[in-house]
């Protein structure tokens, strides 16, 4: 039964109960199921007398509460009859979304790179641009200005190779947590890099600026990894990022989150990337992490994505490495997020600031001065607002398919971008916004389960089990082409 308490529990003559939309069963072998709700994120196993409790109560839609449901009570599985809970995700949503107590920013001090990924959402044709003295000067006081009166504040470094401009870091990051600590706001930062400046030295001087946390993404073994990430002058990687995130973790100056990008090509090679790092030692223990993420095409500036996976395809492989990952001690028991899309692109006080000062929302924006919704150092123009808008007025609880959806409480509407711009993205990958949750997520908790010693291997009933099979998604409908364009012609008709 119910392992998580999130409710209160409920008088039994005085109320109606109902079955809550957000529980999703997951069939096992021996008339067990194991049970999730994406609202509570409770987490269990049912027997078969729970199971006969459940399908009593979704047959009468609703019925007197009665002792026998407490635990489902508990667990938020099953909720007040005249509870609407849709208002409930939408009012938790919208307050996550607009708390104003704390503000994120990211900063790409440059979008100059040092590398030639085929696949970069910039081409091969980057700038070389850093940020000039009145421009680093204006985000210093755009930032401040921004941050008075918060909670916390996260920096997050992007690029571009942000270590391409050290110099704006140092400065930018000692001005923003001087200002931090003398008013009692809490201070955090991470930076996406691709490792290769990454010396001790510089991680020295990252924690010193308060970066936790770099993402760095090898792409396979040492082969598949230099021919897909090597330096401009083609020249291979892989060997020095792996000295490097040893070095820099072994002293306990930085955190690492590996990313891995996987296409229909590289799968094996991301096998043997995940050998390498459990020979050299890496791993949860000492602050290392590897997760997985799907190439698409995204933006205009981007080759083409003659590998990218299909959603379904992507969601199988990737199970399949986390499983291997977690085994090799290389990632922490799986969790369910909650409010996967609530990134910059969607909170109405934080922005991405680029090396000319322009302001966007989202990452994938930041190539486009078109797309920008301000700047830090002029006025804004009547495009900018019309844009900011867009974004704003975006919500997962304005389309069927994600209202409907029993993951919206975790997913919220995953990648805004793919509603709000969705012309500049291609494929499925890269139009469809459903992230690999939607078409692997009853594999993902049975591997907590097992993780938690619920479950073995034999509990897994391969015909009924899986999130996808031939009768659908236990999750659902999907998000289709015709489904997300409408969402994105509602935006720009508004």
């Amino acid at each position: 039964m119910p392992d998580g308490s999130t409710q209160p529990n409920v008088e039994a003559e005085a109320t109606n109960i109902k079955a809550s939309r957000y529980t999703i069963l997951v069939p096992l072998k021996h008339a067990r199921h194991l049970a999730y709700n994406t609202v509570s994120q409770s987490f269990s196993i049912w027997d078969a007398a729970d199971m006969v409790l459940w399908d009593d109560l979704v047959s009468a839609k609703t019925m007197a509460f009665s002792t026998l449901y407490r635990g489902f009570v508990q667990g938020g599985y099953v909720v007040n009859a005249d509870a609407s809970e849709i208002d409930t995700v939408r009012a938790n949503y919208n307050r996550a979304r607009h708390n104003d107590s704390h503000i994120m920013m990211t900063i790409a001090p440059t979008l100059s790179c040092n590398f030639g990924c085929h696949y970069c959402f910039q081409g091969l044709d980057k700038p070389l641009t850093k940020m000039t003295p009145k421009v680093r000067a204006a985000t210093k006081a755009y930032l401040l200005d921004q941050i008075e009166g918060r909670k916390s504040f996260h920096l997050t470094w992007y690029g571009g190779e942000p270590l391409m401009d050290m110099d704006a870091i140092w400065d930018i990051s000692e001005e923003a947590i001087k200002y931090c600590d003398g008013h009692g706001i809490r201070y955090s930062s991470m930076m996406i890099s691709n490792g290769y400046k990454m010396t001790v030295g510089v991680a020295e001087k990252l924690k010193k600026a308060r970066v936790a946390k770099v993402q760095i993404t090898l792409d396979g073994d040492e082969a598949t990894h230099d021919s897909r990430r090597h330096l401009t002058s083609g020249r291979g990687t892989f060997a020095k990022i792996i000295d490097n995130i040893k070095a820099v973790t072994e002293r306990r100056l930085i955190k690492v989150s590996v990313r891995v990008n996987i296409d229909g090509e590289n799968e094996a090679q991301a096998r043997k990337v995940l050998d390498i790092l459990q020979a050299e030692g890496l791993g949860v223990k000492n602050g290392v992490t590897v997760y997985f993420a799907p190439v698409e095409s995204v933006a205009e500036a981007a080759d083409a994505c003659d590998s990218c996976l299909s959603k379904t395809d992507y969601a199988a492989v990737e199970t399949r490495l986390q499983i291997l990952a977690f085994e090799k001690g290389l990632m922490p028991m799986p969790r369910m997020p909650r409010h996967l899309g609530l990134c910059t692109a969607v909170k109405p006080n934080s922005y991405v600031i680029v090396p000319n000062g322009d302001l966007h929302k989202c990452w994938d924006t930041v190539m486009d001065s078109n797309l920008r919704v301000g700047s830090v150092i002029g006025a804004s123009r009547k495009r900018d607002d019309v844009t900011e808008a867009m974004w704003n007025n975006w919500s997962p609880f304005e389309n069927e398919v994600c209202r409907a959806c029993k993951l919206l409480p975790s997913c919220a509407g995953a990648c805004a971008f793919k509603f709000v711009h969705n012309d500049y993205a291609s494929g499925e990958a890269g139009k469809l916004p459903c992230p690999s949750l939607k078409f692997n997520m009853t594999e993902q908790l049975f591997l907590r389960a097992k993780a938690r010693g619920f479950v073995t291997s034999d509990d897994w009933d391969q015909k009924n089990s899986p999130t996808v099979s031939g009768e659908g998604m236990v999750t659902g409908t999907r998000h289709t082409l015709d489904s997300v364009g409408a969402a994105y012609d509602a935006l720009h008709i508004a």
